[in-house]
């Protein structure tokens, strides 16, 4: 067995070579309590932090916060895309339609694009157009009369 030079130097640990690197006695996880306090009460800011904003985005999509919100009669609205709208003033160059009515009848997606114009909005004499608004395609939705500006 061989000893070390430095007779101050502490003795290698018992199955480890001499002068080898071993971990320090009680690993990685043997942090101070208050560190681990920290890294919980982080761990719960992170929660909270994202929680708080699922809650603000559903809050803003289901008050139209985000311009989700779907128009209401009197509203004039102008196409942003091939099946999208989004409700603009009226005085503005951009209006499309006007909304005049919402009709009763209860339709999904794939009803309602199947169904004739002549079909929808029978109670609005002035419609020239038809909308569907809704959260999923699956589920009925509503449909929404409008008129060209």
């Amino acid at each position: 067995m061989t000893y070390p030079s430095d007779p101050a130097a502490p003795a290698p640990r018992p199955g480890t070579p001499d002068g080898a690197w071993a971990p320090p006695q009680g690993g990685a996880s043997a942090a101070a309590p208050e560190d681990q306090q920290k890294s919980g009460a982080k761990k719960w800011l992170g929660i909270g932090g994202a929680v708080l904003a699922a809650a603000v985005v559903g809050l803003g999509s289901l008050t139209g916060w985000f311009g989700a919100g779907d128009p209401e009669v009197g509203d004039c609205v102008q196409s942003s895309g091939e099946s999208d709208v989004e409700v603009v003033d009226c005085d503005a160059p951009e209006a499309q339609f006007r909304i005049v009515g919402i009709d009763e009848q209860e339709m999904t997606r794939s009803e309602f694009d199947a169904a004739s114009i002549e079909d929808l909005c029978v109670d609005f004499a002035e419609t020239e157009g038809a909308l569907w608004f809704g959260d999923l395609m699956t589920e009925p939705g509503t449909i929404y009369c409008a008129a060209a500006i």
